[in-house]
């Protein structure tokens, strides 16, 4: 290939998109929510007020059918989509073509590595749930602490940042899958209203703040640009 060439066929940014951008989006989610005196404490409290009453979350613990309908219901369509992912990398020559191999692994390796990523590092945070904290009327409870906090010994840590949202932020992966805006733009919407839809379900449930939300959505971001950039889903691919 001759210079010329190559000038005038450079890499198209969605094969290697930037991760600075997401990179700034998590450290101020971590700066803002993470630090006392920021407003992030506030916010995080005053989006919480919604959903509690003085005495009870909007969705109870316990909300039954509904409850399976919309906490279930989001997982089960991203399992099936992780497992159609799988029979499109395992036969690709019977999917559609606009999928291909590369596509479908880089999709799947998303969602696996998003939503491992979201859950295992809430073992290293040390974050309470809203439910957990005495000031909603946990009995024994916990006080609020921020996440650059020391914490006691016993602390909970199973809320930051929020693992039910993290597959559906994952789908943020289906911007950098696909070179044309018109695609990546229907993408970043899809997952930010699926994610986005998620996230505040738990919150109405006292399960999450809204930072712990962000911060799934943030990481996200970076974890899926950083897997483009690897991987260059965008490149068209082959069917087998």
């Amino acid at each position: 290939m001759n210079s010329s060439t190559a000038v005038d066929s450079p890499t198209p940014p969605a094969e290697r998109p930037s991760v600075l951008l997401p990179a700034l989006a998590v450290a101020a989610v971590l700066g803002f929510f993470g630090c006392h005196g920021t407003g992030g404490e506030w916010l995080d409290f005053q989006v919480q007020a919604w959903f509690w009453d003085g005495r009870d979350w909007l969705v109870p613990k316990d909300a039954g059918w509904s409850h399976r309908l919309a906490y279930e219901g989001p997982k089960a369509v991203l399992a099936l989509f992780a497992v159609w992912l799988l029979w499109a990398m395992a036969w690709p020559a019977q999917a559609p073509g606009w999928m291909g191999r590369r596509r479908a692994g880089y999709l799947f390796l998303s969602l696996v590595v998003v939503v491992v990523v979201c859950t295992q590092l809430r073992e290293v945070t040390f974050m309470a749930t809203p439910r957990q904290l005495t000031m909603y009327g946990a009995n024994p409870g916990v006080p609020h602490l921020l996440l650059f906090d020391a914490k006691p010994p016993g602390y909970p840590h199973a809320a930051f940042p929020a693992g039910h949202a993290s597959g559906g932020f994952a789908l943020l992966a289906l911007a950098y899958a696909w070179p044309t805006p018109s695609a990546r733009r229907r993408a970043v919407l899809l997952a930010l209203v699926y994610g986005s839809g998620m996230g505040l379900y738990q919150m109405a449930r006292g399960e999450h703040f809204l930072s712990h939300t962000l911060a799934t959505a943030a990481l996200a971001w970076l974890l899926v640009a950083g897997l483009a950039r690897f991987l260059r889903p965008a490149r068209l691919s082959s069917p087998s």
